[in-house]
């Protein structure tokens, strides 16, 4: 099965990756009655003109990590840390994607929401079986 791949050379492909985790970021901050997440709203500019998108979305995604630092400060940290890991990745934001660009900003994307439900996956099996060894 194809992973995450944190040293893929192309920014376009962190660029979905970003999505993903700015995507988490709201829902884990307001919680699963978002009317329109970031994703449903974004989706089409992110994916094809970068430059133009991610700076708001990174202004917004501020109070929802200082909401989450609050209220959740391990998933905070953790979330802040997967920022940085996809922005030390990332040259700058391309102004454009081309057509094979927007399919890795796909890949980035979706690589990104398949590895973070496996980690949440593990996290609760883990805890499941600590729980039933007690």
């Amino acid at each position: 099965m194809v992973q995450m791949r944190p040293n893929h050379p192309e920014p376009a492909y962190h660029c979905g990756r970003l999505l993903a985790v700015l995507e988490q970021i709201q829902r884990m901050a307001i919680g699963a009655n978002i009317s329109s997440t970031v994703v449903d709203r974004f989706y089409g500019t992110a994916s094809t003109a970068p430059a133009s998108v991610f700076g708001r979305l990174l202004g917004g995604a501020q109070p929802h990590l200082s909401k989450l630092q609050r209220d959740r400060p391990g998933a905070a940290y953790a979330l802040q840390e997967r920022l940085e890991d996809i922005m030390a990745a990332l040259p700058g934001f391309p102004h454009t994607l081309d057509l094979k660009q927007q399919g890795l900003f796909a890949l980035g994307y979706y690589h990104q929401r398949a590895h973070d439900r496996a980690q949440a996956r593990a996290a609760r099996s883990a805890r499941e079986e600590k729980t039933d060894s007690q």
